[in-house]
């Protein structure tokens, strides 16, 4: 019977090169993981932010034209806020709410809260400050994001 290699030269890898490459791809993954959520908790984060940014800068455009605040429905409909996404309240993993109760006082207030937790609430009021709160919902009392 003939054997196609020599008795010391087999083709193929031993076990403990493939459990070598198996640990060092599990090593890479580990440390690669962690910062590739990280990044994209960052990165809505970012985009709850300048949402709220547009959400006052539309507040703004329709008090100006209308002498009040509204709703995110009427300032996609004014042509204000543009982003569908954000008029329909929901952006990045955050919902968007016009607090309806302070529309009636020449005052307004919108609330970001994430849908995955434990990322940062977000809120906006006339004033045009936005401020966070990592435990819970944020509000008026919030600290402020420094820019």
């Amino acid at each position: 019977m003939h054997t196609p290699f020599p008795h010391g030269s087999q083709r193929g890898f031993s076990l403990i090169e493939v459990l070598i490459v198996v640990a060092i791809i599990g090593v890479v993954a580990a440390l690669a993981v962690p910062n590739f959520l990280n990044s994209r908790q960052a990165a809505h984060n970012a985009s709850a932010f300048s949402s709220l940014r547009l959400i006052h800068s539309a507040q703004i455009a329709y008090r100006t034209r209308f002498d009040r605040y509204g709703d995110l429905t009427e300032l996609k409909n004014a042509g204000t806020l543009t982003d569908p996404l954000l008029a329909a309240g929901q952006r990045s993993n955050y919902n968007f709410v016009v607090n309806p109760a302070t529309l009636d006082n020449d005052y307004y207030e919108v609330s970001a809260t994430p849908s995955v937790a434990p990322w940062r609430h977000y809120y906006v009021d006339a004033s045009g400050i936005i401020r966070s709160s990592m435990g819970g919902t944020a509000n008026a009392s919030s600290p402020p994001i420094s820019y």
